[in-house]
Parts: structure tokens; sequence; C-alpha cells
């Protein structure tokens, strides 16, 4: 599992969850599954790899690579950020933020965003050859998500269970909500997904909140995980997984909690399904494509909630959240391996070794190919076409 637990005390290992969950083995974790051999397997060719940094490689952290048009961002450890020419694999040049960086960029044509384990959110404006810092600010908690930047807003959700809102121009905080933080909840956070007037967030207690962005208050409430059992570790909820908008429809699951389909007016709750997931939701006209707690792929309806197909063959291998590349989908798993499945049936079709380092993040899509960052800062660009 790609987490780890937080205490108001302490960091427990990623293991914890597993030891509590399952017995099979002598040191009470699952073993991963062996890999088979797949037929006629379809090529799959590297098309660059360049070293963007310092890695999150014992730390579990969700550095996830931004696409914009034909650049990719990376950030490192030690907030080195690299512009990188996504054609032919070169870093352009690189920016130091000085930030402890725990979670990826965000950004847009004209700006970047970049934040810290120390709290503090950077606005970086782009230049033709490199950044300029605009301004920073320091809050209250670490930062393990990604800010959003939305308009003359920028949206940044913290570990101590506040979202706030601050002006892009300034840096000055508009409103700030908080929703209360279990003693245990796991590492990491979904970002908020902003609207023209909402902006939705997602919290460790279960929660998903609909927020005017006009100034922090609640259009809606939905609980979509709800705490069951004696322990701490069985009452985990957390709405860490990305969740999805869609259609007018937000799709969103929890850790031990359900997989909903809840409406962006007004908060209807469509369907939901049992379902236990951290990791983020994968769209198209038809299906949401999630990898559940045990590194099962899933196809799932849309418009009902019911299963399409599921797949278990990367059973325990600790496989990233899928990406759709083409009709494809991608998934990169704890030894290095990246692998194709089929949409349509969830066949896999393709694997391709990189390097015998673990993948955290998603896979992103650019065009044909599947851009990917492993956990020691290495990146690549994957694809079934030259």
């Amino acid at each position: 599992m790609n987490f780890l637990i937080t205490s108001t005390r302490y960091l427990l290992g990623p293991l914890l969850l597993l030891l509590m969950a399952a017995c099979s083995t002598p040191d009470n974790s699952e073993p991963p599954a062996e890999l088979t051999e797949i037929d006629n397997a379809e090529r799959v060719y590297q098309l660059w790899s360049v070293d963007t940094g310092q890695g999150a490689t014992k730390n579990f952290f969700d550095m996830q690579p931004l696409v914009l048009g034909n650049k990719v961002f990376t950030i490192d450890t030690r907030g080195v950020i690299h512009q990188i020419d996504a054609t032919k694999g070169k870093s352009e040049w690189q920016y130091e933020t000085g930030l402890s960086a725990i979670s990826g960029l965000s950004g847009n044509e004209n700006y970047l965003l970049a934040s810290s384990s120390e709290g503090q959110v950077a606005l970086l404006k782009r230049e033709a050859d490199g950044l300029t810092r605009v301004w920073q600010k320091t809050l209250n908690s670490e930062i393990r998500s990604r800010p959003v930047l939305a308009g003359n807003q920028i949206f940044v959700r913290t570990v101590d269970g506040r979202l706030t809102a601050l002006n892009v121009g300034s840096g000055n905080t508009q409103w700030s909500v908080s929703r209360r933080v279990p003693a245990l909840s796991l590492t990491g956070n979904s970002y908020p997904i902003v609207t023209e007037e909402l902006v939705i967030a997602g919290f460790d207690n279960g929660k998903l909140l609909a927020l005017e962005r006009a100034d922090g208050s609640v259009a809606w409430e939905v609980s979509v995980g709800i705490p069951s059992g004696r322990t701490e570790i069985e009452r985990l909820v957390d709405l860490d997984g990305q969740f999805v908008l869609r259609d007018g429809v937000i799709y969103v699951s929890s850790f031990q909690g359900k997989l909903a389909a809840v409406t962006l007016n007004g908060g209807q709750v469509l369907w939901t399904r049992n379902f236990s997931s951290f990791q983020a939701i994968e769209v198209d006209e038809e299906a949401l494509y999630l990898t559940d707690d045990r590194s099962h792929v899933w196809s799932i309806d849309r418009r009902s909630g019911s299963a399409f197909w599921k797949q278990d063959v990367l059973n325990a291998r600790k496989i990233t959240a899928p990406r759709l590349v083409g009709n494809k989908l991608v998934v990169a798993d704890l030894e290095g391996y990246v692998h194709w499945l089929n949409k349509l049936d969830g066949k896999l079709v393709s694997r391709v070794a990189t390097r015998d380092v673990r993948y955290i993040s998603q896979p992103v899509a650019l065009g044909n190919k599947a851009i990917v960052l492993d956990a020691s800062g290495q990146l690549s660009a994957l694809s079934q076409k030259r």
C-alpha cells in the first residue's frame, strides 16, 4: 500500500495496516503476486529517461509530475524544479525553490505553485528561461497535496484538516475552513476540485464538502466513509484518493468505506457501493477505473456503480492508480514494472521494466505517451508507438 499512517504523535510504517489486515505470511504482510507471462504481449518502447533529482524513496511521497503543453515539470524533495522537453526528454532548466517538497507541482501557462512539509506555498511566475518567485506564504501545517490555482484564487489543503483560500495577487488569506482530523489518518490528502462557484474538498473524517468560493460557506456536505470498528486503524475512512468531476457528477472513494457518485448541484448521492481505495480515480465516457487497497484494478459503470470487470493479477504489488493512455490503462508497481491493461476487459497486454525502483505516483498521459516518475526521481516516457 502506498501510504504511511499519521498519528498526532508519530508516523507508522506502511506495513502496519497490512499487519492488521493480512495474516497470510509469517511477517503478517501479503506477498506480491508473481508476474505471469503475457501471451502475445504488445510492444512498449521507452522513448527517453531523465534524472530529476532527489526522490522520495523512503517516504512514499506523491511527487507526480505536471504536464503543461509539451513541457513536463518536476520538483524533488530538496525543492529543485526541472522543466523537461517532453519530445526530447531533456532538462531545459532547473530552479531551486529552497522548499522541502513532499507533493508535486500545479499551475498553468503563467504560474507554477510549489509547497512544502513546513506549510510553505510559493507562487512562481513562468519565464522563457526559468521562474521568478512572486510571493511565498507559510500556513500552519504541512502540505501533502498540490495547491490548486483557479482564477484569482489558490486553494490549499493542509494535514491539520484545513482548506485555505489565498489571493493570487498577494498571497493573503481570504477564508479558511477546517474539519476534525482523526487520531490516525493516512499520509496524503486529495486536492480540491474547483468550479466556477464551488470548491469541492475531501477530508480525513470521510466527508466530502462543497464550499462557496466567495466566502467558504458550506453549500452541502456528504459522508462517503463512516468510521466503524473498535480500533483507530479499523476506523480509518480518509478521502485521500483523488476524486473526479465529470458531467456534473463527482465520483469519490474512501479508504475502508464506499465509492459514491454525488451530484455537483446539491450533493445528492446517486449511488454507492462498498469499496476501499486511497488512489486516484480515472474516468472516461462510460466507466471509472480504480485501484483498490489490494492492488486490484476495477472498471465501474458510471451510471450504476456496478462492475464491468476486476483484474487481480497484480494482487499486493502496491500498484499506482491507473491512467488512460489511448484505449489502455497504465499502472506501475513496487518493483519498477509498468503494466498496460486493455480498458474494455482488464486483460494485461504489455509490461516493461524500467529500473528496480518503486512507483508511487499515478502515471501522466501526454498524447500516446505515459509519463512515469519512480520514487528515486527518474522520469521516463513510455509508449506503444515510437
